[in-house]
């Protein structure tokens, strides 16, 4: 085996710690280099040599595989991070330039390439692959955080039109993530994260049997991996069995309906909903924000003698109903009797909740009740009465000028 020569392609922030690795050597061949291995890491099954080094700020996952896939995960990893998902970090591929092998073949001497290359990926801290996950003994609600992250990571990449192609145990992490709101407060969150981006495919749009069949196949590496380590030996857990599988459908259908929900409600409004509102968890949230920018809508076009357009009632209810509730949220300082609420946040589950409400009655039954109702089934601690008297005193006030006109 003879080298012609190495090509390195590594983002700039990390070519110093990665670009003197000895790239001419196949990963196996490391282990006489001087190179600081990383033998702690919970690794999953792969089809590649994998190998995770030290670095100086940071370290690294390796893989090796062909030039043509090297190039085409990592630029996999930056389309997937661009649209806003999870996935591991791309620092860049090496090629490793070969003389051709040569073939004696029935018609002569054939040469095939003999080039190998290397994914770099930065490595992620505090992350386990989902296939350790099986021999961990978990609380129903431990294992309920890691279905609902592994369904909402399926749902935004097929909203996104991302079909991974290998969906499958061991292409995938799962990480905690520190969220802090915009008052300082942390909490954390378990994300499950894309860690294998060499059959990603984007696409216009995907089809309901391409959806289907995804997740069919992630649901049969989770059988093939329990049936494996029954094998070995290991006590599987029921986390990860059948009943896992159907919540994990379950809620990956919500959530995709729930995203493209949104799409549609951000066409018809013009309205961004994560920059506007935030995190929205439930359709109904989106539903009652609908109709009250319809409701908005005809009593703007009551007032103009004529019909007025979605979009400009969006931005009217905005700017004069939505906004003004808010502030005065803020001036009661919900968030200090709803744990981790903010002021819109709080205004976005009311309203969801009184939708949801409304419809079972058959009919509207107003803010004060829902509010009530709300902190009952939600918050365990008991909330100042006052408090909800004045947050429902808020609310209704912006909504009476409708109601004055409809008495008129």
């Amino acid at each position: 085996m003879s080298v012609v020569r190495v090509e390195l392609a590594f983002h700039e922030r990390f070519y110093d710690e990665v670009s003197g690795l000895p790239w001419r050597l196949d990963l196996e061949d490391w282990d006489g280099a001087d190179v600081r291995f990383i033998n702690r890491v919970r690794k999953g099954a792969s089809r590649h040599p994998v190998r995770f080094v030290e670095g100086g700020r940071f370290n690294y996952a390796l893989k090796q595989t062909s030039p043509e896939f090297a190039k085409r995960e990592i630029e996999n990893y930056r389309r997937v991070l661009a649209l806003g998902l999870h996935a591991l970090i791309p620092v860049g591929y090496a090629i490793n330039k070969r003389d051709p092998i040569s073939v004696e073949t029935p018609v002569g001497t054939m040469y095939e390439p003999d080039d190998a290359a290397f994914v770099v990926t930065a490595l992620e801290e505090r992350a386990l692959p989902e296939s350790y996950l099986f021999r961990l003994d978990f609380r129903e609600e431990n294992a309920r955080m890691i279905h609902d992250a592994v369904a909402q990571l399926f749902a935004t990449l097929h909203a996104n039109g991302v079909y991974w192609g290998d969906a499958s145990m061991a292409n995938l992490l799962v990480r905690f993530f520190k969220v802090r709101d915009e008052r300082g407060r942390v909490r954390t969150e378990l994300k499950a994260v894309l860690a294998d981006a060499e059959t990603v495919e984007f696409l216009p749009e995907m089809s309901d049997a391409m959806r289907e069949e995804e997740l069919d196949f992630f649901f049969e590496s989770m059988r093939w991996m329990r049936e494996d380590l029954t094998e070995e030996g290991v006590r599987v857990r029921e986390a990860t069995g059948e009943k896992a599988m159907r919540r994990i459908r379950r809620e990956y259908e919500r959530r995709y309906r729930l995203l493209k929900n949104v799409e549609r409600f951000e066409e018809e409004t013009g309205l961004n909903v994560r920059r506007t509102f935030g995190r929205v968890d439930y359709s109904r949230q989106l539903g009652s924000l609908k109709e009250q920018i319809e409701e908005h809508r005809w009593y703007l076009g009551e007032r103009a003698g004529e019909e007025t357009a979605l979009r400009t009632a969006a931005r009217d209810w905005l700017e004069n109903v939505y906004k003004p509730i808010v502030a005065e949220f803020e001036k009661l300082r919900v968030f200090e009797y709803f744990p981790f609420t903010t002021a819109s946040r709080l205004y976005l589950e009311i309203m969801g909740h009184k939708y949801f409400m409304s419809q079972e009655a058959g009919e509207d039954v107003g803010v004060k009740t829902a509010i009530v109702d709300y902190a009952n089934k939600f918050h365990r601690e008991e909330k100042p009465k006052t408090l909800l008297e004045r947050i429902g005193n808020v609310v209704s006030r912006f909504f009476k000028p409708l109601q004055k006109d409809e008495d008129e």
